[in-house]
């Protein structure tokens, strides 16, 4: 079965997350993890699997230390981190903005988009042609509608 979870605009870019997240005071790894959910608002919970290599790379580039404090490592962002954040400040806002876009997206409509869009994928084998036919007309309908709104927006 095909897995959808949806996809935030941080690959690649994940480091100015991690360092965004530090900005703001000294975090233990699993603290990065919640910090980056709740900026989401649930609908994306970082791995561990990206969480601590992202830290290790940042903490190899001098833009992040870390320190031991009851048997967790804290990490601190450092001037140069917070430089180089600053420098970036042009990938960093647009992806913010993106993540907190998504955010109100969830609160105010959910996940019942992504999961149709799961559950369209997942069985689209097993339909009919007319079913197909259907399904595609369907989302044909919905992009439109949904292009027409948003250009609705941008008259205003």
């Amino acid at each position: 079965m095909y897995d959808f979870k949806p996809k935030l605009k941080v690959r690649g870019n994940f480091k100015y997350l991690m360092l965004y997240m530090l900005r703001e005071g000294p975090l233990h790894g699993y603290e990065i993890i919640q910090r980056i959910k709740e900026l989401v608002g649930g609908g994306y919970e970082p791995s561990p699997g990206i969480i601590y290599p992202t830290l290790q790379l940042l903490e190899d580039m001098d833009y992040i230390v870390s320190e031991r404090v009851e048997r967790k490592n804290v990490y601190h962002i450092t001037n140069q981190g917070l430089e180089f954040l600053r420098e970036h400040r042009d990938e960093v806002k647009p992806m913010i903005e993106s993540i907190k876009a998504f955010r109100e997206f969830i609160s105010e409509i959910g996940l019942k988009p992504f999961l149709l869009i799961k559950e369209v994928v997942s069985s689209y084998n097993s339909l009919s042609e007319k079913q197909k036919e259907e399904v595609r007309i369907s989302f044909m309908r919905f992009s439109g509608d949904l292009k027409r709104i948003m250009s609705d927006k941008y008259l205003r």
